[in-house]
């Protein structure tokens, strides 16, 4: 008991610790985080590659892991972005002319009521068209040193922290008195192998989704397929938050394919995203044994408390959560 108190009262300080500076510096926690989650994506790579390929050295798959993370990072980069940027322009420019010539009209002669309000939005939003690339592109070169510098180090930290993560991992129980470090090590290992699934069950969903827009828009209309097919994959790395931003370019776009497509297109998206919720809860309930609701209110919370940032951790607030009941608080309820 004495042991399981020490262990609870110290993880409750150092958790308030790192949030109150996650509060006070967000890019230093922007940057652990994203670092985090590079370590998490290398990790779950080198452990496919040593298995699939029998290595017995630890450091060999992670340097191998490393080298196809970042071919893969380095690829988005030279071939994938400039195209993206290059569709980008061209799909806002097509997205504003579907609102400031009123491309529903047509489909919509017989829905008044519906036809009214979306006209009313358009001739509020068109003269806040210009505004919007404005304020992007402003914001945009506001944020850009800071957003170097973030990505800068959190691939520098990535790097050193994929080679010591084991390392920093058992270096945390002696941060606690030793009559209680081996419950401690226990509960670091537990939200380890978590965060491990719900990495991999995240990137799982993202690539789902991804190819699925993406194979479908190759039949609608291929010359935007590639772009769709991105943009879904890395929206639905932002958990539940990622799908709006997902699906209102997506659907708008498919206004202009016509209504018949836009329907077609909103149908298929609800049962993609039904199948991967399902996925999604079903994995974190049974295999990180976290409950959907908790997950969706962490989630809630991380974007009240930090920001964009927030969202990413919410389900892993969730985890740390869970895992800090089981071992530090379930045993002295049933106790007491």
């Amino acid at each position: 008991m004495k042991e399981r108190n020490f262990a609870l009262y110290y993880t409750l300080l150092y958790t308030g610790i790192v949030m109150f500076l996650w509060i006070v510096f967000k890019s230093f926690f922007q940057i652990c985080l994203f670092s985090f989650i590079i370590v998490m994506v290398v990790d779950a790579i080198a452990s496919l590659l040593k298995r699939f390929f029998r290595l017995t050295h630890k450091r060999i798959a992670t340097v191998l892991a490393l080298v196809l993370f970042f071919l893969l990072f380095g690829w988005a980069l030279v071939e994938v972005l400039p195209k993206a940027i290059t569709q980008l322009a061209d799909f806002y420019n097509l997205m504003a002319k579907v609102i400031r010539e009123k491309a529903w009209q047509e489909y919509l002669a017989q829905q008044e009521g519906l036809a009214g309000l979306l006209n009313d939005l358009a001739d509020y939003l068109v003269p806040h068209l210009d505004k919007l690339l404005e304020f992007v592109l402003k914001w945009i070169a506001t944020n850009a040193p800071n957003f170097f510098i973030v990505i800068f180090f959190t691939i520098l930290c990535g790097i050193y922290a994929s080679f010591y993560a084991g390392a920093m991992a058992r270096f945390v129980p002696n941060l606690y008195p030793a009559s209680c470090r081996n419950m401690v090590n226990e509960f670091v290992n537990d939200f380890k192998v978590s965060m491990r699934k719900f990495i991999g069950i995240l990137a799982l969903n993202a690539l789902i989704v991804g190819l699925a827009f993406g194979v479908l828009f190759a039949f609608l209309s291929p010359r935007f397929a590639p772009l769709i097919g991105i943009w879904a994959f890395v929206t639905n790395f932002i958990p539940i938050v990622g799908v709006p931003l997902e699906l209102v370019p997506i659907l708008l776009f498919s206004l202009t394919l016509g209504l018949e497509t836009l329907l077609w297109v909103f149908v298929f998206a609800v049962i993609v995203h039904l199948f991967v919720f399902v996925l999604f809860f079903e994995v974190t309930k049974t295999t990180m044994r976290v409950n959907p609701v908790l997950m969706i209110l962490s989630i809630v919370l991380g974007g009240m408390l930090f920001g964009f940032a927030g969202v990413f951790v919410g389900a892993p607030m969730a985890a740390y959560a869970t895992i800090f009941y089981k071992h530090f608080l379930k045993a002295r309820f049933e106790e007491t």
